[in-house]
């Protein structure tokens, strides 16, 4: 967009069509009651911040950087609901911001050669092949899970054990130039995932994807592991593996982010869709896959695509615990 100022604009459409589409539904689909009313007057909040940001959008630029506070307050309550509007408001704001304080630490791009290939290929082949293939025989039937997930874990430590040390210590030296980077892009990735996921949920009638019902499963049973598992033991091990190691064998921007992406989108429901709509939501994982491949590609530090990872099951962790 070249006038920044648009971002507040779309927001402020979005949010007028959503409370247009919701109020039809609660005055024609619902009874009334207590919480509809609840719901409407929320409804009316939001609308009135929306018109704070188109109030705002037609201030000049450089008055809206000396003066962000209504654009700040405005976004915060639209992110909470309906949540995109909310983040081009705060995408608005990061393309405001001083791109000089938010440069990020230079990081050397390993030279494509014949071991760092082969780690590559080693780390996706072995991944995949204890987590999809291993199982189906009868006699892993009498080994733990754990077994495998620790594996796996160890393959990943060492493979990239030298590298991945390396990127730590420059995240965490440089962490505060990282930090506004990966709020960003996690706001912008939230925005693409609800966009392609809001028709696919509808096709299913609103039911979850197979493998977040599986998640969801293991939270009731096992809550703290399930925590764990999703929470540290994921973002570390797929990042690695559908990142750190596919880079390895796509010099190519643009190809790696598509290859990366649809592939992490494809393990995540290859092996349990239950229907053709069921499957569609390959393209809402493949979407959390590019968005996160995009991160690594413009930072070249995993732990920034570890983190985008961490934040993203963290809150769908902790919403799950609060929902069951």
């Amino acid at each position: 967009m070249k006038d920044k100022r648009n971002y507040l604009k779309l927001a402020c459409l979005l949010e007028i069509i959503y409370v247009v589409f919701m109020l039809v539904y609660y005055v024609f689909f619902t009874k009334f009651n207590d919480e509809v009313l609840a719901s409407v007057f929320m409804l009316l909040i939001g609308l009135g911040f929306a018109f704070v940001l188109y109030g705002e959008s037609k201030k000049d630029i450089n008055h809206l950087k000396e003066n962000k506070i209504k654009v700040i307050i405005a976004s915060i309550w639209l992110f909470l609901e309906p949540i995109i509007p909310g983040i081009f408001g705060f995408v608005f704001l990061s393309s405001i911001g001083d791109k000089k304080t938010n440069k990020l630490p230079l990081m050397k791009d390993e030279k494509q050669n014949a071991p760092t290939v082969i780690k590559a290929v080693i780390a996706v082949l072995a991944f995949i092949f204890i987590t999809f293939v291993l199982p189906r025989f009868s006699f892993m039937s009498k080994v733990p899970s754990y077994v495998l997930y620790l594996v796996i874990l160890l393959s990943v430590l060492l493979l990239y054990h030298k590298e991945l040390w390396r990127s730590f210590k420059i995240f965490v030296s440089n962490f505060k130039v990282y930090l506004p980077f990966i709020i960003k892009r996690y706001l912008i990735m939230l925005g693409v995932m609800l966009v392609v996921a809001i028709p696919i949920v509808f096709i299913n009638n609103g039911q979850t994807s197979t493998n977040q019902a599986l998640i969801n499963a293991m939270f009731k049973k096992i809550p703290v592991a399930t925590l764990v598992l999703s929470t540290i033991y994921a973002p570390f091990v797929e990042e690695s593996v559908f990142r750190l190691s596919l880079s390895k064998l796509f010099t190519n921007k643009t190809l790696f982010v598509v290859i990366s992406g649809v592939l992490f989108g494809s393990l995540h429901v290859i092996d349990k869709f239950t229907s053709y709509a069921d499957f569609l939501y390959v393209f809402q994982y493949s979407a959390l896959g590019m968005c996160l491949a995009k991160a690594y590609a413009d930072s070249k530090n995993i732990f920034v695509s570890m983190s985008m990872h961490f934040i993203q099951n963290f809150l769908a962790a902790v919403l799950v615990l609060l929902l069951y």
